[in-house]
């Protein structure tokens, strides 16, 4: 199971860094709140999910729920003891600690 979440995760953050131009602009419509610096400094999944939930007042539960909708990974679920995106991102692309908003 936890193996399966820690799959989701890479996928959400690799899908948002893959589709980021268009994402970026579905992930502002959906959090009006926010703004396009906020999303581009965020450097993991961890930072996108936690800037967005301070700025909107939502729960990062929610903010995950609805990142994951957005990136089309995983049909918006969470896991049945709440595992968050938490914890920790092992493998992954290379890409820890690089903006979403960069360019590779």
């Amino acid at each position: 199971m936890a193996q399966q979440q820690d799959q989701q995760r890479q996928q959400v953050e690799q899908q948002l860094r893959q589709n980021w131009r268009q994402l970026r602009y579905n992930i502002l419509d959906q959090f009006g709140q926010i703004s396009t610096a906020d999303l581009d400094a965020a450097t993991d999944i961890n930072d996108l999910v936690a800037r967005i939930a301070d700025k909107t007042n939502h729960s990062e539960r929610y903010v995950e729920n609805r990142l994951r909708e957005l990136a089309g990974v995983g049909g918006g679920q969470i896991g049945p003891s709440g595992e968050r995106f938490s914890g920790g991102q092992q493998g992954g692309q290379g890409q820890q600690g690089q903006r979403f908003g960069s360019q590779q």
